[in-house]
């Protein structure tokens, strides 16, 4: 056992042995073309960059979320607020390669506003191989005169993280989280 943890105390988070916990930074960048008068982001799960194979038996602890486009914040708002008989607002969904099947978020992340490093606390456990994230977003946006000429949409979404390797703190949490034992992500 870990000396520097009390495993019957472990059960929170911030407990974390972060001097075993190396930092991951992933990025997804999801295209759409414009096809009348819309731009569709159509689901594509596909691995986020940076992506090495993460190491088996290890959970991911995604800390923060930034998200943003390649058109102005305003115009970006503008598209959102177009669309006829309702809201089409991209959402992002994770998951892993090996269990693809099963989102790893039960409600996918709306992105109707840009922002940067938004606290979003969740453990992604890594025991299913091939031990790749991928990432969708779906929704659409409205060709508006902000937009016109531009014949594609990209939308990128950073996912800051860190890699938990300590196997005393692991047991500990998904003793905590039995979800976790079943390859689903847990929220914090």
């Amino acid at each position: 056992m870990n000396e520097f943890i009390n495993v019957s105390r472990v059960g929170r988070i911030e407990d974390m042995p972060y001097y075993t916990s190396p930092p991951l930074q992933f990025t997804y960048t999801q295209q759409a073309a414009l096809a009348l008068g819309t731009y569709p982001f159509v689901i594509a799960k596909t691995a986020v960059a940076n992506n090495a194979q993460l190491t088996e038996n290890t959970l991911i602890y995604l800390r923060d979320i930034s998200f943003y486009a390649d058109i102005p914040a305003l115009d970006y708002q503008a598209a959102l607020k177009l669309a006829a008989g309702g809201v089409d607002i991209p959402r992002l969904s994770l998951y892993m390669e090996g269990n693809a099947a099963v989102p790893l978020l039960r409600t996918p992340i709306e992105l109707g506003n840009y922002f940067r490093e938004q606290s979003f606390r969740m453990l992604i456990p890594s025991h299913v191989t091939p031990n790749n994230l991928l990432a969708s977003v779906q929704g659409t946006l409205q060709q508006h005169a902000g937009l016109a000429g531009i014949a594609e949409v990209n939308i990128t979404v950073e996912l800051y993280c860190q890699e938990i390797v300590d196997d005393d703190f692991i047991k500990a949490i998904k003793r905590k989280y039995p979800a976790l034992q079943e390859g689903r992500g847990v929220q914090l």
